[in-house]
């Protein structure tokens, strides 16, 4: 076996799934050539650390989240993910129910104002008409 055939074989000598006959010229190919045999060996090696890569557990992925929501929060001045005791930036804050209630509160004086009227004008004298 040559040693272009040998690389072609690195995937399945790394996984295991060479034939005993293949194997064994695998391994005699390596034996027989160092180069070949320190390829092999940095095709391990790096097959081994994406298969660590691949696994939850050894690797911490950094949490981005905070540092999205803060970019968010800057930029909308406030308006998205503030935490429940921060201060309101901007917006209508307490006067949207103080007019809700003075447009209530008028809502009301006209309508007592109209009731009150239309009283007097029933009880207008007679003499008056």
């Amino acid at each position: 076996m040559d040693a272009s055939e040998a690389r072609d074989l690195f995937s399945e000598a790394f996984e295991g799934e060479l034939e005993e006959e293949r194997k064994t010229a695998f391994d005699e190919a390596l034996m027989d050539d160092e180069e070949l045999d320190a390829d092999y060996a940095d095709f391990v090696e790096t097959f081994q650390m994406m298969r660590g890569l691949a696994e939850p557990e050894s690797v911490q992925a950094p949490n981005l989240l905070p540092r999205i929501q803060e970019r968010i929060r800057r930029r909308s001045g406030g308006r998205y993910y503030r935490d429940r005791f921060a201060k309101r930036v901007g917006g209508p804050g307490w006067t949207m129910p103080v007019i809700g209630a003075a447009a209530i509160l008028l809502v009301l004086g006209i309508a007592w104002f109209a009731v009150q009227a239309t009283l007097l004008l029933e009880d207008e004298p007679a003499h008056l008409e």
